[in-house]
């Protein structure tokens, strides 16, 4: 629910302008707004409905000393949507910008993984949950929050991290994979499937800029899913229905290790179920989709 106090309008930093990015700039239709993308967005067209400024940059984090100060306005909100590099146990690209940026932040919003808890053989995990990644590609996420942590308390400015489970949208659904007939775990060896819709993600940034705006920024570390995970053959099967497509074939869970790449390698390894719940207490909010069964109902059966 957002607040009646009319908000302050800050400029938007959008760092790492992909789909989340997009559809949040869909929203912020009165902001100013300024993309930042590892190559330049071509065409930069203005976000669907935009009324106030909009600029990109194109700047590679992994080669950039000096953000231009256009890029990194006085009084921002920036919301910090790139990843990792691909190797390593830290995140140097979060530390150009944090250290590159000529001015600090009204606000930091940091999107982070669920990756960072580990395996956890199938139970329940919140925000009171230590986080023990099992590989490196989540403690380059561990390292990353403790940068935007220490950035913030430097800055005294208001911080949210969020552990984002699976980002999916109609067009954002593992349907070729179902098509090739590509395995799944079976039976209790499947490990649970987390999720948040596309846009149920940007309307949570949308409330949180919002929050900033009005004086009443919510800061912390939170988990964000639609709150019902499912076994990843369940949530294959779910598809297959909806689409018309043959079940996927379901094969032991070793089986499928040993042929998997090292990125659904670590994946299909842990298991966990992501309470968000705090989220939800945090911004009165509940997500547009609620299931997966409610997303697909939207989605439609023909996507080519």
């Amino acid at each position: 629910m957002q607040s009646d106090t009319q908000p302050n309008r800050h400029p938007i930093v959008l760092i790492g302008y992909g789909d989340i990015a997009q559809r949040l700039a869909n929203q912020l239709t009165d902001h100013h707004l300024v993309a930042i993308a590892r190559h330049q967005i071509e065409p930069p067209e203005r976000p669907r409905g935009h009324r106030g400024h909009w600029r990109t940059f194109p700047i590679d984090l992994d080669d950039v000393t000096v953000i231009p100060p256009e890029a990194a306005p006085e009084n921002a909100i920036w919301v910090y949507l790139a990843p990792p590099p691909r190797e390593g146990q830290g995140d140097p690209r979060l530390a150009r910008w944090l250290t590159g940026a000529t001015h600090p932040p009204a606000g930091l919003v940091y999107i982070s993984t669920t990756g960072v808890y580990g395996d956890h053989g199938g139970n329940w995990v919140n925000e009171a949950t230590p986080p023990v990644p099992a590989h490196d590609r989540g403690r380059r996420r561990l390292d990353a929050e403790a940068q935007c942590q220490r950035y913030a308390q430097a800055h005294q400015i208001p911080a949210c991290t969020l552990r984002v489970t699976g980002i999916y949208a109609c067009d954002r659904l593992p349907v070729e994979k179902v098509r090739r007939g590509t395995p799944v775990p079976t039976g209790p060896e499947a490990p649970w499937s987390n999720r948040i819709h596309a846009d149920d993600l940007s309307d949570i940034l949308r409330l949180l800029i919002d929050r900033i705006e009005t004086g009443h920024p919510v800061a912390g570390t939170f988990n964000v899913s639609d709150n019902h995970p499912t076994p990843v053959n369940v949530t294959y099967r779910q598809i297959a229905a909806h689409f018309g497509l043959p079940q996927s074939p379901e094969a032991s869970l070793a089986t499928i290790l040993e042929q998997a790449s090292p990125m659904a390698r670590e994946f299909l390894s842990e298991s966990r179920r992501v309470d968000a719940s705090a989220i939800q207490r945090a911004l009165e909010w509940q997500p547009r989709y609620p299931t997966l069964a409610a997303a697909l109902a939207d989605c439609p059966r023909d996507l080519s």
